[in-house]
């Protein structure tokens, strides 16, 4: 049986061991960066979320006068270059700009997904939010949510496309269809931009995704944007109602972009990189670009986004069970 001292002991050498990692982890951090940062954006290059990474480059490069190299690794909703992140060393070298089609999607909508967004990753910063939208060709000739519901419940089964199996907008639209009681077929595009092309070129008829897609083509005048599902109007689509307000109650579904690092990344590290971004991007030119993407910048504390994203996962997977989403 194990004496008290030796428990006494056992606490003390704990507690060292504990001082010390944080003593080499700081001293770590105090000569950080001595050597170019990779910075992983899983989606391809000129997505919005790309537009991003280089933005955040350009601030990290400027500040921490180290190269800041974007490397795009595209494929499976984000999936694919986030999972190599997650088994990068822990020195802040290595990080992903991750999003909720990365890191929220999954793990509600996957049965067994590639990684736990929770103890995989170290919160870095929450950078931006966007409400998704719903969107038709012009060719479908509904004004409004109210006409696209009833034309859904005539044609069950509508196709609708979204940028992947594991996005925001998918999410929303299997939320949709549970609460409004349609059916809709997803049709998973390798993007957003992808399903507004199509959705352009007469080849679909529906489509739900993040509004950054949406306000790059904006100008074309070849489809309607319906509706929004933040619970308040998108500041560069004013006039369009959100889903709450055409009776969808208590709806809210948006898009978000945030920076991770690998698991145990230093606190010290990832706190200079939170506060760099912040004070980089809310510079009135580039605040001004995410703004034009329909983007809400918002930069926050590594422990904020851990917290965020903490909730977010409660809140999806409870909706998902009350409503019956299914995961694959």
């Amino acid at each position: 049986m194990m004496s008290h001292t030796h428990v006494f002991n056992g606490f003390k050498y704990l507690a060292a061991l504990a001082v010390l990692i944080s003593c080499i982890q700081a001293s770590f951090a105090q000569t950080y960066p001595n050597k170019p940062i990779h910075l992983v954006v899983p989606y391809a290059a000129g997505s919005t979320t790309d537009l991003q990474g280089r933005m955040i480059a350009e601030v990290l490069s400027e500040a921490l006068k180290q190269h800041v190299l974007v490397e795009n690794r595209i494929g499976a909703s984000g999936t694919i270059g986030s999972e190599r992140v997650s088994r990068a060393l822990p020195d802040g070298y290595t990080l992903v700009l991750g999003s909720a089609a990365s890191h929220l999607a999954p793990m509600i909508l996957m049965a067994k997904p590639p990684y736990d967004s929770l103890k995989d990753f170290s919160p870095v910063s929450l950078v931006t939010k966007y409400p998704n939208a719903v969107v038709v060709s012009k060719s479908l000739n509904i004004a409004d949510m109210r006409g696209l519901i009833q034309h859904i419940r005539t044609n069950p089964g509508m196709p609708y496309g979204t940028a992947g199996p594991t996005t925001a907008g998918r999410f929303t639209a299997e939320l949709m269809q549970s609460l409004l009681q349609i059916k809709m077929t997803m049709v998973p595009y390798n993007g957003a931009a992808a399903a507004v092309t199509d959705l352009m070129g007469g080849h679909l008829q529906l489509a739900i995704v993040d509004i950054s897609a949406v306000a790059q083509q904006l100008s074309t005048g070849k489809f309607d944007v319906l509706s929004v599902t933040s619970k308040s109007r998108s500041p560069i689509l004013p006039n369009i109602p959100t889903l709450e307000e055409t009776g969808v109650n208590d709806f809210e579904s948006v898009a978000w972009v945030a920076l991770f690092a690998p698991p145990q990344t230093p606190e010290a590290i990832r706190l200079l990189l939170s506060d760099t971004i912040r004070k980089g991007l809310n510079r009135p030119e580039l605040k001004t670009k995410i703004e034009q993407t329909g983007g809400i910048l918002v930069v926050t504390s590594p422990q904020d986004l851990n917290n965020y994203l903490a909730t977010e996962l409660t809140t999806w997977r409870k909706r998902a069970q009350e409503n019956g989403i299914k995961v694959y």
